[in-house]
């Protein structure tokens, strides 16, 4: 599942929430970013929930010699679901993504904040009541 075309659906599905109405334009970044990080988040939290290593990190029999699963590593923030064998190999769960897309929703995200909150300080300061 490590196809970008998902990255690109779910920031078309952010974008819907993008207005641009002069003053609105920050409030509707924050709240595009919100959506595809939340969705990005749920996706990607699915995969390493349901990223069974049983069946997901077979052990490899076929193999001269034998390869055995050494170790599962996961986690829900970032996003990790990793499979480790004793010969070195190791296989991500997660497709890869959706660590970046998530970090940057929120980078905007915190940049936004940042900016309306500037803006209203200014705004006060001035005293406006706007």
């Amino acid at each position: 599942m490590g196809s970008w075309i998902l990255a690109v659906l779910f920031v078309g599905f952010g974008s819907v929430f993008i207005r641009m109405q002069k003053g609105r334009r920050l409030l509707s970044l924050v709240k595009a970013s919100t959506a595809t990080g939340t969705l990005c988040y749920l996706l990607g939290w699915s995969q390493v929930f349901f990223a069974f290593p049983s069946h997901a990190c077979p052990d490899f029999f076929d193999r001269d010699p034998a390869v055995y699963l050494d170790r599962y590593e996961s986690g829900s923030f970032p996003l990790v679901a990793t499979c480790h064998w004793d010969n070195g190999e190791q296989k991500e769960l997660v497709s890869g993504w959706i660590n970046p897309l998530l970090f940057t929703c929120m980078a905007v995200l915190i940049g936004c904040l940042v900016a309306l909150a500037v803006l209203a300080y200014r705004r006060k300061r001035k005293g406006h009541t706007r």
